[in-house]
């Protein structure tokens, strides 16, 4: 399907594009309640240096699959890209939109110079696909990652 495929940056006018994929994965978030949420969120989050990248097919306008990304540099490790965000719309799975923009990911990292590609996955039996998928694309499982709900909402 490569030929019939395009991967291609979202920006935060055309967030409609990606909101459908992005409400795939956070079906609860205030950002994914309507294009002007998703488009206030991304506002908030473009100094941080958040992008998005879709993965479109022919004939498709919104994207099939979405990456939510962005460059961190941390003490331990240096500079790093850390994946947010990664979904496919579910008419769409099976079709290798996510693995694309796992294998774009990869060389993007090397572009900007960063020295690893990191992304947190919720665990249980939905996330299974997922982690085949981060295991096939040479992620491993290097750590645990704890959080705490402060305030009224839990994380999303």
């Amino acid at each position: 399907m490569t030929d019939l495929r395009s991967l291609r940056p979202v920006a935060i006018a055309d967030a409609a594009l990606a909101l459908p994929a992005l409400r795939a994965l956070r079906p609860h978030s205030p950002a994914t309640a309507s294009a002007e949420g998703l488009q206030t969120h991304l506002r908030a989050v473009e100094p941080e240096g958040y992008r998005l990248t879709g993965a479109f097919e022919a004939g498709r306008p919104e994207a099939a699959a979405i990456a939510g990304y962005r460059v961190i540099t941390n003490l331990w490790e240096g500079r790093t890209l850390y994946l947010d965000d990664l979904s496919t719309v579910p008419d769409a799975r099976g079709r290798g939109h996510a693995g694309a923009l796992l294998d774009w990911l990869d060389v993007e990292a090397r572009r900007l110079d960063c020295v690893a590609l990191h992304l947190d996955s919720g665990t249980g039996a939905t996330r299974f696909a997922a982690h085949r998928l981060y295991h096939a694309h040479g992620l491993t499982i290097s750590a645990h990652h704890f959080s705490k709900a402060l305030g009224s909402g839990e994380p999303t």
